[in-house]
């Protein structure tokens, strides 16, 4: 520490400002963004061999709809509406793909949230 100090009191920290001195810095720089390059042009050239070997898949034509769908009826109190039929629809589609279907949808029961809610509310010590 003392010889930093006096080094500092003197002005000669030992720090050179040239550009020769920055070299071997630059140079890790430069390889760096050499080697990221490399990896970037792999990652191209891979997907192009895939692309290659697995042509992508024809979509399916899309089904052809000739008469109006029918008046809803009225829901009951426990019923989903069909817009969220229609979202979890679409949202199934586009995560698992057109060969799934959904066959039913039901609400929670709501049993569970009662017992979890009852223990929790249980497990509090009154003051």
């Amino acid at each position: 520490m003392i010889p930093q100090l006096l080094a500092a009191a003197n002005g000669d920290l030992g720090h050179s400002h040239s550009v020769s001195d920055a070299l071997p810095h630059l140079g890790g720089m430069l390889m760096v963004i050499c080697t990221l390059a490399i990896l970037w042009g792999l990652c191209v050239l891979t997907t192009k061999l895939v692309g290659l070997i697995q042509p992508p898949a024809k979509p399916a034509p899309a089904p052809v709809v000739t008469a109006a769908p029918p008046a809803a009826a009225p829901l009951a109190p426990d019923q989903t509406p069909p817009e969220i039929v229609a979202a979890i629809a679409a949202a199934v589609a586009a995560v698992a793909g057109p060969g799934r279907r959904i066959v039913s949808i039901r609400s929670d029961s709501s049993s569970w949230a009662k017992a979890g809610r009852q223990s929790v509310l249980s497990s509090h010590r009154i003051r």
